[in-house]
């Protein structure tokens, strides 16, 4: 395991590659955990494993590999933090009547308020341990207190949050109904906020991390409702499918129904957010709030709330405000002092595959791009120096892709990938307009009864085979085992790699005149897995940044473990004219359009998140961040997101 880590420290991707496989699951989990929604839980645990390559060589340490990795994903997860929801607008009316049922069906509320009335070091120590199920041991090293003193906060805690209760409710209650309550509260507060449809089944029960989610939905998990509450019950996160029929309301509307939603939750909060960005689709308007200072917008706190035409919030994220801003500096460095490093920064051609809904280009395909690592920098806002150092990468090496015998193919998709008959085919969904995911997993699979967001990960991944298939020729994309396979050989690094070239040659042959193989240090990872690379290229030497043929193969059995390809149709590479790129001379003229501007951002260390205010580049006009130059028509190309 270290030797992997220091070859990753090293630079070899392939060994960073195989460090991560195994943290992959826990780290979405951990983000879910703190997210509590899976599509930007990805995206964190993603932008994670980036940071984390970038800054492999910072790690002094390689036992300590895991804690680095988990510790930049909660840096990430500060961004996000609290940003989970699609919400319905509820009537006054109905929430009154909501609350009146309430109150005659159940006393839970009186326990929010008996908590509220114990001293505050007995409240943190219960919800703590009752809502989170932090450990003695845990709680003590959150807290910076000797384990005895929780013991002691938690013995006296119960016993003053009973008295608080028997006064509240006038009637004497046991020590196990003061437990139960505590979450009860907020299983039932929940349902104040959502009406649960008779075909939906609570998937997720999960008390854990500042927070408690729930999330219902059918069998197919085609669409959720999901709410989320702190431990005194306030609303963090509300999501439920839009309506499709209503009487249609205007953009300004809209705002006054997110407006009177957001003080509905949090009274003071348009005293310190307003509105820095309105985003109108034709089915819902995009409300984004901030919290400005100096002008400038804070980027530790946000709301977003998305507003349906029908007048219904289907997405509400809150991530608070502050009431002790930082202050403005008196004195800022010359934005020319930051313009005049991009001119001398150093530039160099790559090739990307680019979607016009992501970046500022016609329409979605390859486009060669002179770009710089300067472009990804920030700079300090009193002296205008970078921010963090640029590394020097360790370059890889390349050769042809070897000449293999294809063996014969496969007729089933099954047989491909190795599954076998004890295991049956949990689900296949439809996950865009051209691909489809299928997962299978062995028929005797007991799944755990705890309903926390944990368990419902390991529902979804643990022990499954997962692929995607092209949705129309049913042509393999892409497939990975979660579950560990052993068998009784013991295959060199120089047999695998063969494995996962006759692979190729078998059912990819038509790639292998675009592809290359990535020389590597032999080496397995903990689940016995060797990991080859063989990157995309259009012309010698240009490779396409990120697509790739990602290889691994297992040692005990010979078995092909996963398999990631292209996205890039073989047309687009056969018609593609390598003769439009332009020399770095003709198009360099296109940094005049370069800005510097000042941001607020965060600055994570051990004890405390700041924000500090820094400069950014983007593009003069649009104050986008620049991606690079386009190599054939000498213009910015900027990212939309």
């Amino acid at each position: 395991m270290e030797q992997l880590v220091r070859s990753a420290i090293d630079g070899q991707q392939a060994a960073f590659e195989q460090l991560v496989e195994a943290e992959k699951s826990k780290l979405l989990a951990k983000a879910y955990s703190y997210i509590g929604n899976r599509e930007d839980a990805a995206d964190i645990v993603q932008e994670t494993l980036l940071q984390a390559f970038k800054s492999m060589h910072q790690l002094k340490e390689p036992k300590y590999f895991s804690t680095w990795l988990f510790k930049i994903l909660i840096r990430q997860c500060f961004a996000y933090l609290q940003q989970r929801k699609r919400t319905l607008v509820v009537e006054t009316e109905l929430i009154q009547q909501q609350l009146i049922e309430q109150e005659q069906s159940m006393n839970y509320e009186f326990v929010h308020e008996a908590l509220s009335l114990l001293r505050k070091d007995y409240q943190t120590v219960l919800i703590l341990f009752y809502f989170y199920y932090f450990k003695v041991q845990e709680t003590a090293y959150l807290l910076d207190k000797p384990i005895n003193t929780i013991k002691m906060f938690l013995h006296r805690g119960r016993i003053q949050l009973k008295k608080q209760l028997e006064q509240s409710m006038n009637k004497p209650i046991k020590q196990k109904e003061v437990i139960h309550m505590l979450k009860e509260q907020l299983a039932k507060l929940a349902l104040n906020f959502v009406s649960i449809p008779d075909n939906y089944q609570l998937l997720v029960e999960d008390y854990s991390k500042e927070q408690a989610t729930f999330m219902w939905s059918t069998d197919e998990l085609e669409e959720g409702i999901e709410v989320s509450l702190d431990p005194n019950g306030k609303l963090l996160d509300l999501t439920r499918p839009p309506s499709t029929t209503g009487t249609l309301v205007t953009m300004q509307k809209q705002q006054a129904i997110a407006d009177q939603f957001l003080t509905a939750q949090y009274t003071e909060a348009l005293d310190y957010l307003a509105v820095s960005t309105i985003i109108e689709k034709e089915d819902e308007t995009k409300f984004l709030y901030k919290q400005f200072v100096g002008g400038y917008p804070l980027a530790s706190y946000y709301t977003k709330i998305i507003v349906s035409k029908y007048g219904e919030i289907i997405d509400f994220k809150y991530n608070g405000y502050t009431k002790a801003p930082p202050k403005i500096l008196t004195q800022l460095a010359s934005k020319d002092r930051i313009l005049q490093q991009v001119l001398k920064a150093p530039w160099a051609l790559s090739m990307k595959y680019l979607v016009s809904g992501n970046y500022s280009v016609a329409q979605s395909g390859l486009y060669p791009i002179y770009e710089s690592p300067i472009v990804y920098q920030s700079f300090n806002a009193i002296d205008g120096k970078t921010l963090f150092e640029e590394e020097d990468e360790k370059e890889a090496s390349f050769t042809k892709f070897p000449y293999v015998q294809p063996l014969k193919k496969q007729k089933t998709l099954e047989n491909i990938i190795g599954v076998t008959d004890c295991m049956g085919k949990l689900r296949e969904v439809e996950m865009d307009e051209s691909t489809l995911g299928i997962v299978w997993r062995k028929k005797d699979w007991q799944a755990p009864k705890d309903k926390s967001l944990e368990n419902f990960l390991l529902e979804r991944i643990e022990d499954t085979v997962k692929a995607k298939v092209d949705k129309h020729s049913r042509k393999l994309k892409e497939f990975n085992w979660f579950k560990e396979r052993t068998g009784e050989l013991e295959l060199s690094f120089e047999a695998c790699r063969d494995i996962a070239c006759t692979f190729i040659a078998t059912y990819f042959k038509e790639y292998i005149p675009y592809l290359q193989l990535q020389i590597e240090e032999p080496s397995f990872n903990e689940m016995n897995r060797a990991y080859f690379t063989f990157p995309l290229y259009v012309a010698h030497g240009l490779q396409i940044e990120g697509e790739r043929f990602y290889v691994g193969v297992n040692k005990t059995t010979g078995f092909i473990d996963t398999l990631w390809s292209p996205r890039i149709d073989l047309k687009l590479l056969d018609s593609y004219d390598c003769a439009t790129i332009q020399p770095l001379e003709n198009v360099i003229s296109a940094l005049k359009e370069a800005d510097a501007f000042l941001q607020w951002s965060c600055q994570y260390d051990d004890n405390k998140n700041d924000e500090v205010l820094q400069y950014r580049l983007g593009q003069s006009k649009t104050k986008q961040r620049i991606v690079g130059i386009d190599a054939t028509t000498g213009q910015f190309i900027v990212s939309k997101l």
